[in-house]
This record gives C-alpha cells, sequence and structure tokens, in this order.
C-alpha cells in the first residue's frame, strides 16, 4: 500500500524507510481520520504519532477544526476534587503543547498546558466532532426535513465552537467531581449546600454564568442553537415521553406507551436533563446507536456505565446559557435607554432550532446576517470573580442562588 518503489538504484524503498521530518510532513497532510487509522497500521507508526503528535496535529487542527483555541481550552480543565477559584479556571491564557507557544492572548494569566500524553485525548475529540459534523444537518432540520442540506465550512465553524462550550463546560460542571464533597454527601439541603459552594466555589450557579459571559451574545445564540438541536434529538429519539410515543398513534394503548416512553412530560424532562449530562461523544454514540439497546434497562446501564454518579443532579448547562442571554438582552435595553425595545428584540427571534436559520444556520437575507457582528463585540461583559480569599467576608447567600435538582433514569411508570 505505502511502497515506494525506486528502480534507479535496484533496491525498494518503503514509506518507512523516510527520514522522520519527512514522515511528519506527509502526515500532517492528512484528515485526521486517516492519521489515527495510519497511527494503527504497526507499531512503528504507532509510536510516530505518539512521539511527534504536537508537530503533526497542529497543522491538521488548524485546517480543519477552526477555532482550534476552544478546543484547547477542552483540556484545561481541573480533574481533581481540589478546589478552584473562578479566575484559574476561566482566564484563558497562551497555550503550549510540550513547551511550543501555540495560541497567545494578551492580559490574561492562564495557561494551557498540552503534554505527548494528551494526544490520544486530543484524537479522541477530533474524532468525535468530525462524526458530529456529519450527523447534525439531520438534527437540525428535523423539523423542517424538506430543507436538509450539508453545512457551509463557515457554518461547520459555528458548529464545532458550540461542541467545544459544550465540551468544557461538561468536563467542568457535569463531573461526577463537582457534586460530591469529601463526606460523600451530594449537598440538596440548604446547610449541606452553603457549605458545597462554600467549598467549591466554582460550580456555584454564579460562577456557570461567569463561565458563559466569556462569549459574546452572538456567540451565546450559536452555542444555544447547538445545544437546543441535540437536546431536542435526544428527547426525541433516544427517551421520548409517554405523550410524544403516543402522538403518531392515539390508538396505542396505555401499557404499550408506557414501556416505550420514558415517563410523562414533567417526569421525562428530568430524565432527559439527566441523560444530557454524558459527554458530548457519548450523547452521540446513543443517538448513533439507539437501535442497539433492545431496552431501556440496557440502555440505563450503558449511561451508569459511563457516569456511575450521573443521577446525582440534572444538567445547568441549559439554565446557564438562557440566563446568560437574557441578562445581555437586559444590558442591551439599558443601554439603549429610553429608546430600548423590549427585551429579546435585539436578536432575530425565532433563532436557532427549531427555526431552519439562525445560531448556526446562516440567516435568509444580508440584514439579519449583519446582526452577528453587531453582537460579536461583547465577550466578557458582566464577568464578575469572588476570589477565594474573600469567601469569608461574603454572605452565605452568594453562593445559594439555584437548588442542583436529583437527576433520574428510570420513570415512575
Amino acid at each position: 500500500m505505502f511502497d515506494l518503489s525506486i528502480n534507479t538504484s535496484g533496491s525498494s524503498r518503503e514509506l518507512l524507510d523516510l527520514p522522520i521530518e519527512i514522515l511528519n510532513a506527509v502526515l500532517s497532510n492528512v484528515d485526521m481520520e486517516t492519521l489515527f487509522q495510519m497511527s494503527r497500521v504497526n507499531k512503528l507508526f504507532n509510536s510516530i504519532v505518539a512521539a511527534h503528535w504536537p508537530s503533526i496535529m497542529h497543522p491538521i487542527l488548524e485546517r480543519d477544526f477552526t477555532p482550534v483555541e476552544p478546543l484547547f481550552r477542552v483540556f484545561d480543565v481541573c480533574s481533581s476534587k481540589e478546589s478552584v477559584t473562578a479566575l484559574d479556571r476561566f482566564d484563558d491564557g497562551d497555550v503550549y503543547i510540550e513547551g511550543k507557544l501555540v495560541a497567545a492572548k494578551k492580559n490574561t494569566n492562564g495557561v494551557t498546558r498540552l503534554s505527548l500524553n494528551d494526544g490520544l485525548a486530543v484524537f479522541k475529540v477530533c474524532l468525535a466532532v468530525k462524526r458530529w459534523e456529519r450527523e447534525f444537518a439531520r438534527l437540525r432540520f428535523a423539523g423542517h426535513p424538506e430543507y436538509t442540506r450539508t453545512l457551509r465550512p463557515h457554518e461547520l465553524e459555528r458548529l464545532r465552537l458550540g461542541l467545544y462550550v459544550w465540551w468544557r463546560y461538561a468536563r467542568c460542571f457535569h463531573a461526577p467531581f463537582c457534586f460530591s464533597d469529601e463526606s460523600g454527601g451530594s449537598g440538596y439541603g440548604f446547610e449541606d449546600q452553603r457549605l458545597f459552594w462554600l467549598r467549591r466555589p466554582h460550580v456555584s450557579p454564579d460562577i456557570r454564568c461567569n463561565f458563559m459571559r466569556q462569549y459574546s451574545t452572538t456567540q451565546l445564540h450559536v452555542i444555544s442553537d447547538v445545544w437546543d438541536t441535540i437536546r431536542s434529538a435526544v428527547g426525541r429519539e433516544v427517551c421520548p415521553s409517554i405523550v410524544a410515543v403516543r402522538e403518531p398513534d392515539y390508538e396505542m394503548s396505555t401499557a404499550e406507551a408506557c414501556r416505550i416512553g420514558w415517563g410523562e412530560p414533567i417526569e421525562n424532562d428530568v430524565i432527559l436533563a439527566t441523560m444530557m449530562k454524558l459527554s458530548p461523544e457519548d450523547v452521540l454514540h446513543l443517538l448513533m446507536f439507539r437501535h442497539r439497546y433492545a431496552s431501556k434497562a440496557s440502555l440505563i446501564r450503558f449511561i451508569r456505565l459511563k457516569s456511575p454518579d450521573i443521577e446525582q443532579s440534572i444538567e445547568t448547562f441549559s439554565e446557564a446559557i438562557m440566563r446568560t442571554i437574557c441578562e445581555r438582552q437586559g444590558m442591551i435595553a439599558d443601554e439603549e435607554g429610553p429608546n430600548a425595545l423590549e427585551p429579546g428584540s435585539y436578536f432575530p427571534w425565532p433563532c436557532g432550532f427549531p427555526s431552519r436559520w439562525g445560531g448556526v444556520i446562516d440567516y435568509p437575507n444580508r440584514r439579519l446576517e449583519k446582526l452577528r457582528e453587531v453582537y460579536d463585540k461583547d465577550a466578557g461583559k458582566g464577568i464578575h470573580y469572588c476570589i477565594e480569599e474573600e469567601l469569608s467576608d461574603l454572605p452565605h447567600v452568594v453562593y445559594v442562588k439555584a437548588a442542583v435538582r436529583p437527576g433520574r433514569l428510570v420513570a415512575s411508570v
């Protein structure tokens, strides 16, 4: 397959006979899926990719996975139970891969460092992103299948931004360590929660909104569109409610609808919010391979295997993104003063899913598309940090603005 025979010398040369520098140049010009397959050809190729992935993959990331800076931030997440302040966690700074600066950001203190050991994790995220790119158009136009089309390059870039933000948020706030303290309690009572937030300020409601405030209003609408599309798809294809199951066939018996459906709408919303705590790659797996799970019990086993503590709480992404968007709309109205429109009128509505335009998808005319530029300049607006040393001087209620509801995967009927 890789035979590069040269007859002039009478000898045979193969691809692996080339110098490492040339091999690196060759590998950096293939796509990520091809690179992954080549790394599995033999041990030598695998060792070359593993040892030189920063120089091989960086050109691929710059070419096929823009915007790359949010991608690098996916791996800039604390995975221990040590308390981390909001400033430490979200102050995006320079990005280094094996000590080499690959993304610089002025006037910041944060630093993202990737090592050779992070190569496999980068591979997995990138391969999952490519699978999402192939699957997303079907999900996005589910309400208008007659308009289904492939996404344009700049629309794919918006999609990737939404995926990267979701990935980072999931690792920050949906990971098991975010919801259990040293004593093993889940902290749903007020007194427990007060101690919980003081011990874990980085998972408080305020800090979740701070995470979203680092993005512009235009970016927030893109992120919201990606999230709403995927959340709706999971509710439609993975865990539909009893009402949704009976919608196409009202003659279906109640027993049969309960067997297929995942509870009545209110209870189903909790189940859906619990499932959406899974990582993006696991959610994609459920959407692509739901048919492999013959029963709800087998699907629940898979979910609990992937995330044993998933039922401790529901997802908080929906609340954080909506609260931040509403806050931004209010800020815009305040700036307009007496001439202000109603909050919510400063961005085309409806925009994003289930509408067939907006969010990731281009608007139908240039005037609406221009609004993306108008509202893309307020990233970071409204961010306020409470440094850990100052916690003793703050009232306890600062970090107790909303309870995190317990999750569930099993319906009561």
